[in-house]
């Protein structure tokens, strides 16, 4: 009889001081409702408790928490103003002089004075409004790469079609599929 009242004293003691099983980096770190709601039943006076329970609340209803969402650069479209792009096509060329830029701003400036709406090539401006550099990778009928220097454009003529455009603007992920049919400017901003 004292055994069983010794064990029964034993079990009591147990389950009374009882603590969860996972600490709070775990919980931080983990996604799984179980792990969240353990640590939520037997801490409910722990400072990051209510932060735990608003993630508890997302991940059942399969919704990402802040911590989880990605980070997506939002581009602006705008159409291209052609009398604005030859006046800085005029300073680039009066301030480079003769190079291989020359040669881009040449094709670029017969695309733009051509105004044929049969004409196979499109004029693609990225302006790059982060603070890091970039590479844009357009991936259609043609693959293109471009590079854009933070707080900075450039341009390229493509042939006109469906094209994947693909960046990285200072650790977020943008990924756009673009009918390229007429001049366009996409303007990118830094991550919010």
């Amino acid at each position: 009889m004292k055994k069983f009242i010794y064990f029964l004293f034993l079990f009591i003691c147990f389950f009374s001081c009882a603590q969860s099983k996972y600490s709070v980096a775990q919980v931080e770190k983990s996604s799984d409702a179980q792990v969240i709601a353990n640590f939520i039943k037997y801490n409910p006076d722990h400072p990051k408790t209510p932060e735990f329970k608003r993630k508890l609340f997302a991940v059942i209803n399969n919704k990402k928490t802040p911590t989880q969402q990605a980070k997506v650069a939002k581009p602006t479209i705008a159409p291209v103003n052609p009398s604005k792009l030859k006046n800085e096509v005029k300073r680039d060329v009066a301030r480079n002089g003769t190079n291989t830029k020359h040669k881009r701003t040449e094709d670029l400036l017969n695309h733009l004075f051509n105004n044929d709406p049969n004409s196979r090539t499109a004029y693609v401006q990225i302006k790059n409004k982060s603070k890091c550099n970039l590479i844009v990778k357009l991936n259609g009928k043609k693959f293109y790469n471009l590079t854009v220097p933070a707080n900075n454009e450039n341009f390229i003529l493509v042939e006109k079609g469906s094209y994947s455009v693909t960046t990285m603007v200072c650790d977020a992920k943008y990924s756009s599929t673009k009918n390229i049919g007429k001049d366009i400017v996409i303007t990118l901003n830094a991550p919010k």
